[in-house]
Formats: C-alpha cells, sequence, structure tokens
C-alpha cells in the first residue's frame, strides 16, 4: 500500500482522556470526479472537490485506539443547501455534510464545521472513510474525529496531527 502523509496524529488530553484525530481530505485517492483545489483559506491551502454526481472516495486510515467517536467535517458552503456529500464509516453512514444555511453574521461562500449528529463506536485498527458525493461542487477540507463529545473545533486545529492515510 502507497503510505500519504496526512495531518492527523492522536491527542491526548491530560485529564479528561479525550482524542482527536484529524484527515485531510485532499489527501484521499482521486478517482475520476475528484480533484485537489487550492484556496488560500483551505487547510493548507488544499482541499478536495467532488465534480460529479454519485461518484466516491475511500482513504484507509489506522486509529491507534478504540472509543465512541463524533465526526466533524469542514466543509464549504454557498448556503443553497445544493453542493452535498455523505461520508461513511466503516461502511456506516455518519452523516450528510456541505452546502447549509449558515451561521447568523457569516456571509456565503464559506468553510464551516459540520458534525455528524452520530456517535460511532470504533475499534483500533483500520478505519475506511468513504465520501460519496451526491452532487456536483461539494468540497471537503479536513475531517476530526474526536471522543470527547464536547469537542468544538475552532480557530487552528494545528495541534490535533498525524495519522497517515493508505491507498
Amino acid at each position: 500500500m502507497k503510505k500519504l502523509m496526512v495531518w492527523a496524529a492522536a491527542l491526548a488530553f491530560a485529564g479528561v482522556g479525550a482524542t482527536e484525530f484529524m484527515v485531510e481530505c485532499d489527501a484521499f485517492p482521486k478517482p475520476d470526479g475528484f480533484v485537489v483545489e487550492f484556496m488560500g483559506a483551505a487547510s493548507g491551502g488544499k482541499y478536495l472537490r467532488m465534480n460529479k454526481r454519485n461518484v466516491e472516495t475511500t482513504a484507509r486510515v489506522a486509529i491507534p485506539e478504540a472509543g465512541d467517536y463524533y465526526l466533524w467535517v469542514r466543509d464549504f458552503s454557498y448556503a443553497g443547501n445544493t453542493r452535498k456529500a455523505v461520508v461513511l464509516l466503516n461502511d456506516k453512514k455518519a452523516g450528510t455534510f456541505g452546502d447549509k444555511k449558515l451561521a447568523e453574521g457569516t456571509n456565503p461562500p464559506a468553510w464551516n464545521w459540520t458534525r455528524s449528529p452520530l456517535k460511532t463506536h470504533l475499534e483500533a485498527g483500520e478505519l475506511k472513510i468513504t465520501v460519496k458525493a451526491q452532487s456536483d461542487y461539494a468540497r471537503f477540507d479536513m475531517m476530526i474525529l474526536t471522543t470527547d463529545e464536547n469537542y468544538k473545533p475552532e480557530g487552528k486545529v494545528d495541534d490535533v496531527a498525524e495519522l497517515e492515510v493508505f491507498e
């Protein structure tokens, strides 16, 4: 398997025992219908864009610690409720992400953090993350898996650092 370095390492917080993993979406394999684009506001200046409906890409990562995880996706919204994609963790739907109504005071287009409404139990070992485009032009920057139900990504998330994505 070819290894790609991705921003994403486990970070255990002293006292709370929470763990976070970050995966840069631009490190996912890019079959037909997926491209990496550049935008300064994206993490590392790059993000993954889906150019076609009904296409998918899958990345595999190693989760070193079992637990109940919450998924956050940094997606791009034009506030039109159209550009959407589904994320699956080990073939189970974790949520639909993409265009949505933006928080008051936020002008479109804008990057947003969106949390899956579902909690997912993950065992230590390989995790398969699949992104399925439901429409054209959905854009994802990064994903964070956390064991902390109250975690909210804010500002820079450089503290959450390196896992490897395996193709």
